[in-house]
Order: structure tokens, then C-alpha cells, then sequence
């Protein structure tokens, strides 16, 4: 131990006063302490109120460690942390540190310090981690070590400090610090007491501004009742103000919240809020605040993300740390624009490391490829898709640096297109590109091209013969009686099929892009103000739309149960789960033939753990039960009614053009719709495919569980735990690398891999979701929505309608929609899109004009608007709404 430390103690040997680390010279060395316990105590010598704490140094980590084998030293670990063994090292590195000896006299202290501060603490203690790199210059952490919240007992400290300890032995955590160049880190311990929080959160005291750069003349709060550790994480939704410098309040967002989570006898758990639409905080404590951001930028005069508690006397600081300069995603810098609306609305939310392992590499493969059919050169170590809190974003700013090797492609064309912002910033980063390779090679690129365009159709009807004997060759296969090597072996072959699929999608979407850019090209010279709205409106009314056929077979079922009581009766009531409980009848034999053609449909249908419609019909029966209210209509007149809009605009516009303008137009227009039909068709395939990789994935993981009783184990007590990470199957927690080789030749324990990586899932889905364009780092606060009453998007769909807002979040709330209501979603996918025939309009947060949703609202004639930045934030069920899918605004009538 150092002597500085070894010299401020006045007490205990190992634990160290928070306040004799602020008052020593050297005492919040970060080498030392840790970055939390240097910075807090920092705050202390400044005069700001923290919390009583102790902190337990590094050496007491590195001392047990010594105990333990030498693969279970962070150094050993950070080496091996990029490799194919990273994870398994990391996991099997936790459980030996969960169960490593405290140093000699460390287990008295804790007991010491539980009598003497946590015992009189009505809400217990809180263990945080403090590693030594941890909130620096470089490297931040942020959500990647843990903390322990509501510790009571002397035996649960020393636990607590053992579950700190050990998420250094994080396969994300550890890749993180190796890709910042991290060689060896240490973790020291905060101990600190519980503040009996009445609200509490994180405050950024500067607003992100236009491009994410942060501005000096307003504070962001997010703040809840109780503790701040679920606002902090995402959990719950948070009430968002914007303040001046002055704490005068310049907006809000107050969250309608029915429970709070707070610490009692029994730990952290929730309670019911007595007035649930009340502000958390109080005006007092949003001036404290104020002038708490005001003192620390005073002393650094950079941004600070600070998490605050507030009880009934005063406002304490539980962590400050600067937020500028770190967490870059890997592949990225302080200048790289990271989005996810196009990718966002394909794979919304989380992703397994199953997923990843898939879709990643499909990701990037086929983006390459896409890229080279172009003509473009791609740079080896480019990294198009990233990975920012377990999401998928684009790195737009790589991306447009190789699209712009093709003269004529506008950035902020593509972007806005895409339904991404940044547009003018990527327009800047690519004016250095040159374009001399890309004419060099232009002769031989616009003959594949032509070539590849004039075969499209025949290319996709060779893969969909190809694929449908796949398909039916897995259906009729009984995977159960293959050897493990078989089902291995089937994975593979299921993997090569999916990248086959994707390699013809990506086809048929820059055929579709394309398409789009010439005929809005065309338009912009006849019609220049409106070129966008008439190219939606010119290409809807397609007719045969794979993705718009659930919505209309769920429409047909409606019709037939209207003609069957029973059968109604059976669907509308909410504990019907499966078809077994509707009578035989037409109705249950045409739900048979609904999930016989797209049982393998799901919302978020791109992440291989979701359950299929097949498996689970459930999310079916809600659509039925939200289309069982609709007065009974033809589907096919309102898709007739779409074709007419269509033909109308047409027949409003030819009279403007010349004769070779409108044969020019008519084949434009010809030309998109039929590749928007087959990029449909291919989506529908690669749906179909995930269904098949699914299948073998599911009797992979009966395999593994049977080998290895541990992770059975642990699987068998998620299901009784009613835990909502039960329905992620282990399998899905592990790359499919591991799987197939887990499968051909049994390797070591899987089940401390799987632990870990499930306690990786769990974070990262408590943490909110990033921005959705963002540049250089995503911000420790998102705004909140601004324009008061009028909310501005991407228009998706034409036509303007009123309504009452029904804002869902979850798919077991799709039944609550009733019609005539405005949809208000996240992100819909093809899964969602039934319910399109019930609302009277859309509107997303993410999403672009030529996404699948977007297709299928125009095929239904129903008014959307999508890319509307916090609209299940701003809009509230309820709220009397305008949509005008013709300007792409959503404006709250008063």
C-alpha cells in the first residue's frame, strides 16, 4: 500500500474515511482509490455535501487476487480480452473472485462500519465500484462495473464488495478498456451510506445542441421519486426539465409514474406513488441543482454528468463526474456520426450475443459487398456497424466517406432518406473524398450493374426455389434424432443461407434506392416544391406487398370470427392464449393457415431469441382483438383505394410533361414499385431464414443444457423466478462461434460464461436508449422533445387525420388500441403493421420514408409520420393529436 494512504488512516487498516482522503495531499490518487472515490473525494475538499462513505483501496483487490490463480489478474485478462477466448477467461476470472478470501482483518472492519453507519441507515448501504481507470480522461466505465444498492448485514457487505470486485471479470468491460488501450487496472470499493431519497437522478449541466455539441446556457434533469439508480439506468421513464443557469425552469416533461423504488428491510423493491403526475422534484432542490452546476463548472469548466439524491433537508451529490472526451463506440472518434434509425428500426432495443454473432457479420459482409457492386473501395479496417450499450448503430460517417466515391450521391439525401440527422455534417466530412478510382472502374461497374438490374427478377426467383427447399427440407427434418456434430453442421449451413439471403436483399434494396433517387430526381424538375410527397404517392399501391399480407390476413380472420360467436368470444377474452381455446371452425382453421405462412413473423423479429408468432400467438390474438372493434370492411377496397390515389396523382401530373417525360416517368415509377415489391419479398425471406436458424438454435441449447447441470440450473431458477430474462434462452447468450464448436468438441464450463454475459444483457437493456443520431459519444442525458405542440418528423404516408394518441410500448399492450386512435410507437417492424388497418394514423420515433413500415402504410392508406424524435415521451394516450403525413408534423390540439 502506498504511503500516502497507509499515513491518512487514523483508524481501521484497510477502510479510509472519505473525508481523510480529502484532506491528505495525494489521498485521491485514482492509482490508489479509484477514479469514483478520487473524484468524490474531490467534491468533499470543495465543499460539496456527499454522502458518508469509506473506501476500501485497490491493494485490498489486488491482495486477494493473489489467493487466486494468475489468470484471474486483470493484466492476464486484458491480454486475452480481444481474443476468441476473451469471454470464457472473464467469466470463469468472476466466480473465482466472487468466492476469493477477504484480506486479513477486512472482514472485521466491514462489520465495524455496518454497526457504526450502515445499522442506524434506514435505507442500508450502497458498494460502488471505483476502479482505477474508472470516470478518467480516457476511459469512463459508465454502466460497465457494478454497484450494490440496499445492502443490510454485515455478511451481505462483504458479498456486495465480492460482486464489485468481480465485474471488473466483464467480457464487455474488459474489451472496452483493452480497445481504450488499457493494460492493467485495479478496483478499489465506495462504501456509502444510503441517502433516504424523496427523488433523485442525474443532471447534465450542459444541454446537448445541435450535432450533440454540448451548450453552456441550460441544465437537463432527469429525476424520479425515490432512488436515482433507475432513472440513472433507464428503468423507468423519467420526469425531464430544462433549466437556465439560474435554475429557472424553461421546459418540462412530467412522467406519469404509478411506482417509485426505494430500500427497505427486504432491499430495493418499489412502491406505489401517491401522486403520480406531481413533479419528483421541488423547486428548492431544482435551484440546488442549479447552483451545484454552476460551483462545479466554476472549479472545471467543462460538462458534468452528476447523479443527485434529494431528502427531505438538502441535496447530496453521489457521483460527478466531466462527460466529455470518452466512450467513444469502437471504430469511432469525437467526429464520427453513429445513427440507428434505419438499422434501429430492423433491430430495435438490445441485442443477444447470439444476434450479434449473426447479424454483425451479416451486417458488415453485406454492406461490403454492396459497397464493391458499386464500385467503391471499402477500407480493410473499417467498422460500419457499432455496437453502443448492446445496440446496433450505423457509423454514418464511414459509411458516407465510402458512398461518396459515387458522384451525385448527396449525403444529406441519403440520410434523410434513411430517416437519419447529420446530414449537414456528414456533407462536410466527405468533401476530401476522391472519386478518380471510382471512374476508373466506372466501365466495368455500370455493366455488372446493368447486367445485375435486368436479372434482378430472375436472380430472386432462383434464390426463393433454392430457399424454399431449404425451408421444407428443415421442416420435414426431425432435428432431435442428428448427432451433435449434425446440428452443428446445420447451423453452419442455415448461417451460409441467411448470408446468401441477405447478399440478394441487398440487391433488391440499392435497386429500390436507386429507383427512388431517379424518379425524385425527375419530379424535382416538374414539381420541385413536392417532389418527395408525389414519389411516395406515385409508388404506393403496389398490391402485392409481402409485408402488407399479416395485416390483411389478420383483417380476413377478423371477418370470419364477426361470422362466429363463439369464436369471437373465445379471441376477446385476454386469458385466451393459444388456438386451443377457440372451437374448431373456420376461424380457428384460417388462424392455422395465418401462422403456416408467417409463423415465423415476431415483433423484433430480427433477434433470433424472440419467440415466433408460431410459438407464441399470443401478440396475434391482441391484433385480432384490436381488429374485432373495426366495423367490418374489405381489405381489398382500402388497398384499391390506395391504387386510385396513385393513378390520380399521375393523371393530375402527366398533363405537365412532355410525351418523353411521361414515358420517362411511367417506367420510373413501373421500375420502383417492382423493386419495393421484391426488397419486400427478400425481407420476408430473411425473416423466414432467422425462423430456421432459430429452430436449430433452440435444439442446441436442450443439448447444452443437458450436458453441463450448472447452467440447467441456473436456467431452472430464472423460470421460477418469473425473471423476464427467462424467455432469453442460454443458448442466445452465447456467439454461434461457441455454439457449433461447444457442439463438435465439448469444451469447459459454459455456464459462468452465460451468467455473466446474461448480467451484461440486463444492464445494458436497463440503460436508456442513445439518441438516435448522435456524434462522437452518446450523451449522458437525452433532451427531451422541443416545439411545444408541434412535433416534426419524416413524412411516411400522405394525408392528414385527427385523433386521440394511444402510445404503446410493448407488444402486450397492442389489444389496447382502439379504432379510430393514432398509433404511437417506438419503431414498428412488419410485426407491428396489423394494426395499421385499425389506427387512423402512425407515428415512430424511428424509421425512414423508404422503410418496410413506411411501404406498408402507404399500401394501407393510412397517414404516417415517422422519425418524430421523443414522441412517446412528448404524446400521451389520450392527447388529442393532428398527424399530416403530406408535411411530416404532429401537432397536440388544445
Amino acid at each position: 500500500m502506498t504511503a500516502g494512504v497507509a499515513a491518512s488512516k487514523s483508524g481501521p487498516a484497510w477502510l479510509v474515511p472519505l473525508e481523510s482522503l480529502a484532506q491528505k495531499r495525494g489521498g485521491d490518487d485514482p492509482g490508489v482509490v479509484g477514479g469514483k472515490a478520487a473524484r468524490l473525494a474531490w467534491l468533499v475538499r470543495h465543499g460539496f455535501d456527499v454522502p458518508e462513505a469509506v473506501v476500501l483501496p485497490a491493494e485490498a483487490f489486488e491482495q486477494s487476487l493473489r489467493e487466486l490463480p494468475p489468470g484471474c489478474e486483470p493484466r492476464a485478462l486484458l491480454r486475452a480480452a480481444q481474443g476468441r477466448a476473451g469471454y470464457a477467461r472473464a467469466a470463469e476470472a468472476r466466480q473465482q473472485i466472487l468466492g476469493a478470501p477477504l484480506p486479513k482483518g477486512l472482514t472485521e472492519e466491514l462489520r465495524a462500519f455496518w454497526r457504526a453507519v450502515g445499522a442506524r441507515s434506514p435505507w442500508g448501504l450502497a458498494v460502488r465500484s471505483s476502479a482505477t481507470c474508472e470516470d478518467g480522461a480516457l476511459v469512463s466505465m459508465a454502466g460497465l462495473a457494478e454497484s450494490v444498492l440496499g445492502v443490510r448485514g454485515e455478511d451481505a457487505l462483504a458479498d456486495a464488495v465480492r460482486v464489485v470486485w468481480a465485474s471488473i471479470a466483464s467480457g464487455r468491460a474488459l474489451a472496452y478498456l483493452a480497445a481504450h488501450g488499457v493494460r492493467d487496472v485495479g478496483m478499489a470499493v465506495v462504501v456509502q451510506r444510503m441517502v433516504e431519497a424523496r427523488a433523485a437522478g442525474v443532471m447534465f449541466t450542459r444541454a446537448p445542441g445541435p450535432g450533440g455539441r454540448a451548450q453552456a446556457d441550460e441544465r437537463i434533469i432527469n429525476a424520479g421519486p425515490g432512488l436515482g439508480a433507475p432513472v440513472v439506468n433507464g428503468v423507468t421513464t423519467p420526469d425531464v426539465l430544462r433549466v437556465d443557469a439560474r435554475g429557472r425552469l424553461l421546459g418540462s416533461i412530467v412522467a406519469h409514474k404509478e411506482r417509485a423504488t426505494v430500500v427497505g428491510d427486504a432491499g430495493v423493491r418499489e412502491i406505489p406513488v401517491e401522486r403520480p403526475d406531481e413533479p419528483s422534484l421541488s423547486p428548492t432542490s431544482v435551484h440546488a441543482l442549479a447552483e451545484i452546476a454552476a460551483r462545479l463548472e466554476k472549479l472545471e469548466p467543462v460538462a458534468w454528468d452528476v447523479e443527485f439524491a434529494c431528502d427531505a433537508e438538502r441535496t447530496w451529490v453521489v457521483q460527478a463526474r466531466p462527460a466529455t472526451g470518452h466512450g467513444f463506440p469502437e471504430g469511432g472518434d469525437a467526429e464520427t456520426v453513429w445513427s440507428s434509425v434505419n438499422v434501429g428500426e430492423a433491430l430495435p432495443g438490445v441485442a443477444t450475443p447470439f444476434t450479434w454473432s449473426v447479424a454483425g457479420a451479416f451486417s458488415e459482409a453485406g454492406f461490403r459487398s454492396a459497397f464493391a457492386a458499386l464500385g467503391c473501395r471499402v477500407p480493410s479496417r473499417a467498422r460500419l456497424v457499432g455496437n453502443v450499450h448492446g445496440r446496433f448503430y450505423l457509423n454514418l460517417t464511414q459509411f458516407m466517406r465510402i458512398a461518396a466515391q459515387v458522384p451525385f450521391l448527396d449525403p444529406r439525401t441519403l440520410v434523410e432518406l434513411g430517416g437519419g440527422g447529420g446530414g449537414d455534417e456528414l456533407a462536410v466530412q466527405v468533401q476530401d473524398v476522391s472519386r478518380r478510382g471510382f471512374y476508373a472502374r466506372l466501365p466495368l461497374t455500370a455493366t455488372r450493374l446493368l447486367r445485375e438490374q435486368l436479372r434482378l427478377d430472375e436472380d430472386v426467383r432462383a434464390f426463393e426455389s433454392f430457399a424454399e427447399k431449404q425451408w421444407r427440407a428443415q421442416s420435414a427434418l426431425d432435428l432431435a434424432i442428428l448427432p451433435d456434430d449434425g446440428v452443428a453442421r446445420r447451423l453452419r449451413d442455415i448461417q451460409a443461407l441467411l448470408e446468401r439471403t441477405g447478399t440478394v436483399m441487398l440487391t433488391t434494396a440499392s435497386s429500390t434506392l436507386g429507383s427512388h433517387l431517379a424518379l425524385n430526381t425527375m419530379l424535382e424538375r416538374v414539381a420541385p416544391l413536392d417532389a418527395e410527397r408525389l414519389a411516395q404517392s406515385l409508388t404506393s399501391g403496389i398490391r402485392d406487398v409481402e409485408s402488407a399480407r399479416p395485416g390483411i390476413g389478420i383483417m380476413h380472420v377478423a371477418a370470419l370470427a364477426r361470422r362466429e360467436p363463439e369464436a369471437r368470444a373465445a379471441i376477446e377474452r385476454e386469458s385466451t392464449v393459444g388456438l386451443d381455446a377457440i372451437p374448431d371452425g373456420a376461424t380457428r382453421r384460417a388462424l392455422h393457415s395465418f401462422l403456416e405462412l408467417y409463423g415465423d413473423r415476431a415483433v423484433r423479429e430480427a433477434e433470433v431469441s424472440t419467440p415466433r408468432w408460431k410459438e407464441d400467438p399470443r401478440p396475434v390474438l391482441r391484433m385480432l382483438r384490436a381488429a374485432l372493434r373495426t366495423e367490418a370492411r374489405e381489405v381489398d377496397t382500402t388497398l384499391a383505394r390506395a391504387k386510385a390515389h396513385a393513378e390520380d396523382e399521375m393523371a393530375r401530373l402527366l398533363p405537365r410533361l412532355s410525351i418523353v417525360q411521361q414515358t420517362v416517368l411511367r417506367h420510373l415509377v413501373a421500375r420502383a414499385q417492382r423493386s419495393a415489391r421484391l426488397r419486400e419479398r427478400m425481407r420476408a425471406w430473411v425473416t423466414r431464414v432467422l425462423g430456421m436458424l432459430r429452430e436449430a438454435a433452440l435444439d442446441a441449447d436442450r443439448r447444452l443444457l443437458r450436458r453441463d447441470a450448472e447452467l440447467e440450473a441456473d436456467w431452472k431458477a430464472l423460470v421460477e423466478s418469473g425473471s423476464s430474462l427467462a424467455s432469453v434462452h442460454s443458448v442466445f447468450l452465447l456467439t454461434i462461434d461457441e455454439v457449433v464448436a461447444t457442439l463438435r468438441s465439448p469444451q469447459g464450463d459454459l455456464a459462468p460464461i452465460v451468467r455473466s454475459r446474461r448480467a451484461e444483457l440486463a444492464r445494458d437493456q436497463a440503460r436508456p436508449d442513445p439518441p438516435a443520431t448522435f456524434v462522437g459519444a452518446p450523451p449522458p442525458v437525452v433532451l427531451p422533445p422541443s416545439g411545444g405542440d408541434v412535433l416534426r418528423g419524416l413524412p411516411a404516408s400522405a394525408g392528414v387525420v385527427e385523433g386521440r394518441a394511444r402510445v404503446v410500448l410493448r407488444e402486450d399492450d397492442m389489444d389496447t388500441l382502439q379504432p379510430g386512435e393514432i398509433l404511437v410507437v417506438h419503431t414498428t417492424d412488419v410485426g407491428w403493421t396489423p394494426l395499421f388497418l385499425v389506427a387512423a394514423g402512425v407515428v415512430t420515433e424511428l424509421g425512414g420514408p423508404l422503410s418496410h413500415a413506411a411501404v406498408v402504410a402507404r399500401e394501407f392508406g393510412v397517414p404516417t409520420v415517422v422519425n418524430v424524435t421523443g414522441a412517446t415521451r412528448a404524446i400521451r394516450t389520450g392527447d388529442l393529436v393532428r398527424v399530416d403525413g403530406d408535411r411530416g408534423m404532429i401537432e397536440r390540439i388544445r
